[in-house]
């Protein structure tokens, strides 16, 4: 590239020449390097935009390429009496090499144009001379604009400066018809103080490099605050839709420590596994649904059950948290009571998973539910099941009632009481009750009526109507009597069914 122009172009450069890389690094200092490295930086990008104007690509092609056009930029500078290694300091090589991840992945003139068409506002605002002082300010909206095309194409908010730099160099190198060396373009686009022997309408121009990075520096805070605010809203609102009061808890590490209104306890991992001896095979009391239980003791002597849960239908910790609100608010005599759980994320860094999740109930003592629910074949009340001689469908004893005329047996006394009651139930609605019953367990699934059929017959709307005879099993005695296949059969008669009869 030729960089004479760095002699040609009547720059101030008077901020540079009370730089000193060495010098301590104080408030004052601090700026002067900072706007010492811009100004040259913006000096810099004469050349890149010639460059862009001239080959295409925004970037030089390779970091050799790169670090020989810095030193010779250096050599410039250094005929200004300054410092030697201001370059060096300012500025990395590697910075100015072309790469498809800096802004849109755009490298050259060509792939600005496929990602923004071929006229934007950059096209229309900046063409002019722009020493002008609204020709220059509508060139600077018209950067912000294109800066927010950018980097809403290319998605990460940390490469806006490096877009706004490739708007700059566009608009200087391709769209003014001026050159990328002319004042207007010089003191507006790169935002260059000019020595007053240029005039004084530079002294009145907003610097657009600077402005523009101001621009993009708040655009940066403020999409950080507002990630921020979203993103504490979020956890606010689950905390609130929990319901539960969180104490962060550093040493557990990876979930919170809970206490919420119900009593349980939100426990921590380390104690679940001193209570069990890290849940060792001789603690193991069985399986139960969805995991496995093991026995322990609390570091207070409390003897519980402590279930590590492997298999589960809850889709986060959200959901598996306000199942255990909900659980732990049931108090009835034959259920557990829920102590407490624990849930630990398989990455301390992640809200939402949650795999290894532990209920904490009450030991019992007498052993689990399931042998008490399913005994062994040899438990005497499953004999009894088994060898019950008088096994009886209750349907079938009210059918028998029904079409014998005795519909009335079929009720319990306690539901006809005497007509002094206040509780009383008349005789007709619970015989009709009796009769709906009958009809929606009829054994021909066609002939039952349908649910709203059958409300409307509990409440007397509709009548019901007469239940159809119910068919009796092929062979049964029946078929060899009068031939009415629709007649009562001996077995519907009584009360009770003979052994051996089939249940329908």
């Amino acid at each position: 590239m030729d960089l004479n122009y760095v002699l040609r172009i009547p720059w101030n450069n008077t901020l540079c020449r009370n730089f000193n890389p060495l010098a301590q690094n104080d408030n004052s200092t601090t700026t002067i390097k900072a706007q010492c490295c811009q100004a040259i930086l913006s000096l810099f990008g004469v050349a890149l935009s010639q460059h862009l104007k001239e080959t295409s690509p925004f970037q030089l092609p390779n970091l050799a390429t790169s670090s020989s056009c810095l030193q010779d930029y250096q050599s410039k500078l250094s005929s200004f009496s300054l410092s030697d290694n201001l370059v060096s300091h300012c500025f990395n090589p590697l910075q100015f090499v072309t790469a498809p991840n800096i802004c849109a992945r755009i490298e050259t003139s060509q792939d600005w144009v496929d990602q923004l068409g071929k006229s934007t506002s950059l096209d229309s605002d900046c063409r002019s001379d722009l020493t002008d002082l609204t020709a220059c300010a509508s060139c600077l909206r018209a950067g912000n604009k294109v800066q927010s095309l950018l980097v809403a194409a290319d998605g990460n908010q940390t490469h806006a400066q490096d877009c706004f730099y490739f708007a700059v160099l566009y608009a200087a190198g391709i769209v003014n018809e001026f050159g990328p060396e002319s004042d207007g373009v010089v003191s507006c686009i790169f935002g260059l103080e000019l020595n007053s022997s240029v005039g004084s309408a530079s002294n009145s121009h907003s610097a657009l490099v600077f402005g523009l990075t101001g621009a993009g520096v708040a655009i940066l805070v403020i999409s950080s605050l507002l990630g921020l605010y979203l993103w504490y809203n979020k956890k606010w609102r689950r905390k609130k839709n929990l319901g539960f009061g969180f104490d962060l808890d550093e040493q557990q590490g990876s979930r919170p420590k809970l206490r919420p209104n119900t009593g349980s306890i939100w426990f921590k991992i380390r104690d679940l596994e001193k209570a069990t001896d890290n849940f060792s095979q001789k603690n193991f009391i069985g399986r139960g649904g969805f995991g496995f239980v093991y026995k322990g003791v609390l570091s207070d002597g409390t003897v519980v059950a402590i279930k590590r849960i492997i298999e589960s239908d809850f889709q986060g910790d959200a959901e598996f948290c306000n199942e255990v609100e909900i659980i732990s608010n049931l108090k009835h005599r034959n259920l557990v009571p829920l102590r407490g759980c624990c849930v630990i994320d398989d990455d301390v860094n992640s809200d939402e998973r949650g795999n290894q999740r532990y209920l904490v109930y009450d030991y019992m003592s007498n052993g689990n539910l399931d042998d008490h629910l399913f005994p062994s074949s040899d438990n005497q009340i499953q004999k009894q099941l088994l060898r019950s001689p008088r096994a009886l469908l209750i349907t079938d004893w009210a059918w028998s009632l029904v079409k014998a005329g005795k519909v009335e047996q079929a009720l319990d006394a306690s539901l006809l009481r005497g007509g002094d009651s206040s509780n009383s139930n008349p005789k007709g609605i619970m015989e009709r009750f009796v009769l709906v019953g009958i009809l929606c367990a009829h054994i021909m699934v066609a002939l039952r009526p349908t649910i709203l059929d059958a409300l409307k017959m509990l409440e007397g709307d509709i009548e019901v109507p007469q239940i159809p005879d119910r068919p009796v099993p092929l062979g049964h005695p029946s078929f060899q009597a009068d031939g009415n296949n629709f007649s009562i059969s001996p077995v519907l008669r009584g009360p009770k069914l003979p052994p051996g009869d089939t249940l329908r």
